[in-house]
């Protein structure tokens, strides 16, 4: 049947309306997804910023916490002035439940740790290359020798040990001159460092470092020095810790392996195992109430007959039964999302401040 030219021209305008009804039918679906799309990310930036106000509110919670805590042991033992392992401030605290998850905190005593930042102090005779290492080095950087000697699934010789202590003191002191046969300034760090720190994901291959010539900021920056392997870095890092001036070793709160950091002035590696026992078997009989009864025990001059006790730095002793820094270590749920901090905590006569804080990995 043959259609006309007036309902073949209806046909098509019905066609064209068909076709118009069927796209704004898929823009409008279209707009519907793209709504609910936008709506849902909305709703969880909102609720990620929510999650992070309460995580705000919940770490600073804990570090007043701890402020109050430390201030008050200090109010408290200041006819002793030491701070121990025993007191309030070390115990463990239980899981505290919160509207909308859990906090757990712990403090830590940050002067039980070896602080990066003494290697900063120097000897006289720090850049006398014809001076012998145990003289050329101040009593800090001896420790820190011995230090990375100490890890028996990652043997390091003495000889790399004082490589790897040069560069270090290099990357810290002020100059730009090299100390030793391991250490690296600016120079270095333009050329074979900066292959170095690219190799290792730290860098674009077109940038360019220099040595900081400054005390360390962060554990991390060991990354970019020279000598210091990830291996290595990884196995320092419970041990030591990167404070604002150089500190005194607590020998109250030291781990073993701090302890063996200690030995006579000529002898670069650390304590055996059997003396560092001798030196626990004296702290477990009791607290040190200052470094003199500790280091003029019998057992310990049987042990050391010499020992340094001065830092190089008339500002810093060597040695202490008394702390000013410490770590606050918050593990926080919220909303089920966890996260781990440490909080720097820095305590004085008048009051306990928040120094800085960063997320733990």
């Amino acid at each position: 049947m043959l259609m006309n030219g007036t309902q073949h021209k209806s046909c098509r305008q019905q066609g064209s309306a068909l076709i118009l009804a069927l796209l704004i039918a898929a823009m409008v679906s279209l707009m519907s997804v793209r709504f609910a799309e936008s709506f849902m990310l909305q709703l969880a930036w909102t609720e990620s910023q929510d999650d992070a106000r309460l995580l705000a509110v919940y770490l600073s919670g804990a570090e007043q916490l701890a402020a109050q805590l430390l201030s008050a042991d200090a109010a408290s033992s200041q006819a002793d002035n030491i701070d121990h392992e025993q007191e309030s401030w070390a115990q463990p605290v239980p899981m505290l439940p919160t509207d909308h998850g859990w906090l757990q905190v712990r403090i830590s005593d940050a002067q039980s740790l070896f602080n990066l930042n003494n290697l900063g102090i120097k000897t006289a005779y720090s850049d006398d290359s014809g001076a012998p290492l145990t003289v050329r080095f101040s009593p800090a950087q001896k420790q820190f020798v011995r230090l990375l000697q100490s890890f028996e699934d990652y043997p390091i010789s003495e000889i790399d040990a004082v490589l790897m202590t040069e560069a270090l003191i290099d990357w810290i002191d002020e100059d730009d001159q090299t100390t030793g046969q391991g250490g690296a300034e600016s120079l270095y760090y333009s050329s074979a460092g900066q292959s170095l720190a690219s190799s290792r994901g730290l860098m674009s291959p077109d940038s360019s470092i220099q040595a900081a010539n400054q005390a360390l900021f962060d554990i991390s920056e060991l990354y970019l020095i020279r000598h210091f392997t990830p291996g290595i870095v990884e196995r320092l890092r419970p041990w030591v810790v990167v404070l604002p001036e150089p500190t005194a070793l607590n020998i109250n709160t030291a781990p073993p392996k701090l302890l063996a950091t200690m030995n006579q002035p000529q002898i670069l590696q650390p304590l055996a195992v059997n003396d560092v026992q001798t030196l626990l078997q004296l702290r477990q009989a009791g607290v040190f109430a200052n470094i003199n009864d500790f280091f003029n025990s019998p057992d310990l001059q049987a042990l050391l007959p010499e020992v340094e006790t001065s830092s190089g730095s008339t500002d810093t002793a060597l040695y202490s039964v008394n702390s000013d820094w410490f770590l606050l270590h918050s593990a926080v749920s919220v909303n089920d999302r966890r996260s781990r901090w440490v909080s720097l905590l820095a305590r004085s006569e008048q009051q306990t401040r928040v120094w800085e804080r960063h997320r733990a990995y």
